[in-house]
């Protein structure tokens, strides 16, 4: 099993300089390629926006974890009393099933909990995340508006890499990339 390349070259993205284009392929089906941007002015500018891009994650990045840290230090006892009377796994489940924060079945849950030792607290420290922030404020029926500033903030930052995950995944689908 040997790879096959084919380079060549194309004009950069302003017209004045090069990308150099490798393709390669094998005999199991699989494909690969690379660019590699021979022109200056294109270079330093892809790697101002790569940096960019990965300044504005990690400020989306710190404002979520901003938020969480509020949210496990203000509402995470008021959580954990939703969880009071529950007395068996099956009645854990149904509560997190209810409020959204669980997305298995219930018979899937047993098995992602049977290997371990079965900590309530752990388990809803667990489930303190992003994706289910919204699902726990409405469910606990939060109002608190340093806790919507929170929020709001850390949304405005994550959407642009929300929305690029979003598209990647539905190309994906789609069989495009």
């Amino acid at each position: 099993m040997s790879w096959e390349y084919t380079e060549y070259t194309k004009p950069c993205a302003c017209g004045k300089g090069l990308v150099l284009v490798s393709d390669g392929s094998n005999d199991w089906g699989q494909t690969s390629h690379h660019e590699t941007i021979l022109c200056l002015v294109c270079k330093d500018k892809t790697e101002f926006e790569v940096a960019a891009k990965a300044e504005r994650k990690r400020i989306a990045d710190k404002k979520i974890g901003l938020l969480l840290f509020y949210f496990k230090e203000n509402y995470k006892d008021k959580l954990l009393n939703k969880f009071l009377n529950a007395k068996s796994k099956k009645a854990i489940w149904k509560i997190a099933h209810e409020i959204g924060l669980e997305t298995y079945s219930e018979s899937s849950f047993y098995q992602h909990s049977k290997s371990k030792i079965f900590s309530i607290e752990e388990y809803i420290s667990s489930k303190i995340r992003w994706e289910n922030l919204r699902n726990l404020i409405n469910a606990l029926e939060i109002d608190d508006p340093k806790l919507e500033k929170l929020f709001d903030e850390a949304t405005s930052h994550i959407k642009e890499f929300e929305d690029e995950q979003k598209k990647l995944s539905y190309l994906w689908a789609k069989g495009k990339i």
